[in-house]
């Protein structure tokens, strides 16, 4: 008896494991390069709700997971490199495409936000961050495969959405407005990360039909914004004033954020590539990016119960 539970336990700390072995190789390669661009936040998120979540976190299947995450990274970085215009309007051209592209992809996978806002963001302009996006997504669908074959996860079969309905094409329209105010006043007060990637897809996420987060705004909001305040932390104290390694920092920060989610039953995916995102912000950033990421999810909170819950119940 004692013995089946032990295998037990094992089979459910599988996901939780692979998620800091992906991450500690990522931050890692990325230490020993010299190249922050291989860090991609967004591959924790995906982790959460592609591996670490009993039910799979979007309707997605995993070609179109990959393939999204691609064709965003590039877009991403053609926007820095070729629309030159002020982080404002690059970040709002960036957004509407992913709306656009997310309306017409026949899934419900808002990461693909993420990947194109994040370099758009950080201003960042190699095209080593599209070809890391490409190959931890894939690490993570491979990952995915593997706890489907010992029998950890259950195979869920995919089936396009349909989201270009004209509910849909009102939701969008409203999104991209609240994102082109709440952006505005957010880089004009110098707390750009109140609009953080990771938040802009929690914003979709909570404002699609019959969301769950958002009917626990309290605990959704304390949730995002611990988990930021751990890496933080994390980075702070153990990269910056202890020197410690960056690998170590976002190890830790990984390894205390998915046992706040394990115990919460809270498996929100932006907070884990907000847990992640510490790590590569500026570091005078670093102690004032718990109190952006309180503010942006509190807001992004408030305006989808406000303008979306009631209409899509």
């Amino acid at each position: 008896m004692r013995k089946l539970n032990l295998t037990k336990a094992l089979k459910n700390a599988l996901p939780y494991v692979l998620t800091l072995i992906l991450v500690g190789i990522m931050t890692f390669v990325a230490e020993i390069l010299g190249e922050g661009e291989i860090i991609f936040p967004e591959i924790t998120a995906l982790a959460i709700g592609y591996m670490v979540t009993q039910k799979q976190g979007w309707k997605v299947n995993d070609r179109r997971m990959i393939a999204l995450i691609a064709i965003c990274a590039v877009a991403g970085v053609l926007t820095v490199r070729y629309i030159k215009v002020g982080l404002y309007l690059e970040i709002l051209i960036a957004f509407v495409f992913a709306q656009i592209l997310f309306m017409f992809s026949g899934t419900t996978f808002a990461p693909m936000i993420s990947a194109i806002v994040l370099p758009v963001m950080m201003q960042t302009k190699s095209f080593i961050y599209p070809i890391a996006a490409f190959l931890l997504t894939i690490a993570v669908v491979l990952f995915r495969r593997f706890l489907l074959k010992v029998k950890i996860r259950d195979k869920e079969y995919f089936q396009s959405v349909n989201l270009h309905a004209k509910s849909d094409v009102i939701d969008t329209a409203v999104r991209t407005i609240c994102v082109a105010v709440v952006g505005f006043f957010a880089i004009w007060s110098g707390f750009k990360f109140a609009i953080a990637p990771p938040l802009l897809v929690a914003f979709t996420e909570f404002s699609r039909p019959k969301n769950k987060a958002r009917n626990k705004p309290v605990k959704t909001v304390l949730l995002i914004t611990v988990c930021a305040f751990v890496g933080a932390v994390s980075r702070y104290v153990l990269n910056m004033t202890l020197g410690l390694l960056l690998t170590v920092a976002a190890l830790t920060a990984t390894a205390i954020m998915l046992v706040i989610v394990h115990f919460t039953k809270m498996y929100i995916p932006p907070a884990g590539a907000l847990t992640i995102l510490s790590m590569i912000i500026p570091s005078e950033s670093v102690l004032l990016y718990p109190l952006q990421i309180l503010v942006g999810t509190a807001v992004i909170m408030l305006l989808s119960r406000l303008l979306f819950m009631k209409r899509q119940n």
